[in-house]
C-alpha cells in the first residue's frame, strides 16, 4: 500500500520577520543603484569657460582643466618680412586636430562635431630650431609677386567654429574644444582672431562633442599607444555594442 505524503501547508512569515526582509530588499536596491552612479558614465561632465580673448601677438594661454599648466598657446606670429599668421602651440605632447592631408593646418570643426581617438588627425605639428614646439597654423599669409597670398581652412573667417584637442591629464588622454571667430576685412590679410570659450571632458579617453558646454559626452573608447602610462580598459557590453559609430566620420578641411 502506497503511502500518500501530506501537503505542507504554506506558513505565513511573521510581520517583524517579513518587514526586515523588505527593508533589506529595498537596502540592497538602494546600494546597487549607488554604485551604478558612482560609475565613470554617471561621473562624465563636460567642462566649460566662456571667454572673450583678442589673439595678439603676446599670445593667449590655453588651460582647458584649469591646473595651472599651459595646455595650448594661442599666437599671431609674424615670419620675417613677408609672412603672417595665427598659431597653435601644443604643449607637453598634447595635439591640435589638424586634417591629415594637412598636417601643419588645423581643421576648422563645424558644432557637432565628435572629438575623439583619431590618430590621423591629432598629428605633431612643426618644429623648427627657433619654434621647438610642436604647432599647426590656424592660417598663413605671405607676400609673393601678385601681392598677398593666405592659406588654410580658418582664411575666410567664421562666427564661431571649433578647433579640437587631445591633451593628458596625470597621463591619461582627455578631450576638448576651443570656439574661435575670425574676422577678415580683407581679403588675403590678416585677420583678428577671437576666443570665445573652451571645454573639455573629465572622463579619460572620452569623446566630446564640440559646441556641448555640459553633461555627458560620447561613449568612452581609449587610444591605443597614446600615453606611456596607458593603463588598458577592460571592455563592457556597452562600449562593444556602441562600436565604432562612437567617432564620427566626417570630412574635415
Amino acid at each position: 500500500m502506497k503511502h500518500t505524503p501530506a501537503r505542507r501547508k504554506l506558513s505565513k512569515l511573521p510581520d517583524l520577520t517579513r518587514k526586515k526582509l523588505e527593508m533589506y530588499s529595498l537596502a540592497a536596491a538602494a546600494a546597487g543603484m549607488s554604485i551604478a552612479a558612482m560609475s565613470p558614465a554617471a561621473q562624465a561632465e563636460v567642462v566649460f569657460t566662456p571667454a572673450h580673448q583678442k589673439i595678439f601677438d603676446r599670445g593667449v594661454i590655453l588651460d582647458l582643466n584649469h591646473d595651472g599648466l599651459a595646455d595650448f598657446e594661442i599666437l599671431q606670429r609674424e615670419f620675417f618680412a613677408d609672412g603672417a599668421g595665427v598659431i597653435i602651440y601644443s604643449h607637453a605632447g598634447n595635439r591640435a586636430f589638424g586634417a591629415a592631408s594637412r598636417a601643419n593646418f588645423l581643421s576648422m570643426l563645424p558644432v557637432g562635431y565628435t572629438v575623439g581617438p583619431n590618430s590621423s588627425r591629432f598629428q605633431r605639428g612643426s618644429t623648427s630650431s627657433n619654434d621647438p614646439i610642436p604647432h599647426k597654423f590656424l592660417y598663413y599669409c605671405e607676400a609673393n609677386s601678385g601681392g598677398r597670398s593666405c592659406t588654410g581652412a580658418w582664411d575666410n573667417g567664421t562666427n564661431g567654429s571649433y578647433v579640437g584637442f587631445k591633451f593628458y591629464i596625470d597621463g591619461e588622454v582627455h578631450y576638448g574644444w576651443a570656439r574661435l571667430a575670425v574676422t577678415v576685412q580683407q581679403p588675403n590679410n590678416p585677420k583678428s582672431v577671437y576666443l570665445t570659450g573652451y571645454a573639455y571632458e573629465t572622463v579619460a579617453n572620452k569623446p566630446i562633442v564640440t559646441g556641448r558646454t555640459s553633461g555627458a559626452a560620447e561613449t568612452s573608447v581609449r587610444e591605443s599607444g597614446s600615453s606611456p602610462n596607458d593603463k588598458r580598459t577592460p571592455a563592457t557590453l556597452g562600449r562593444l555594442a556602441a562600436g565604432a559609430s562612437n567617432v564620427a566620420d566626417k570630412t574635415i578641411r
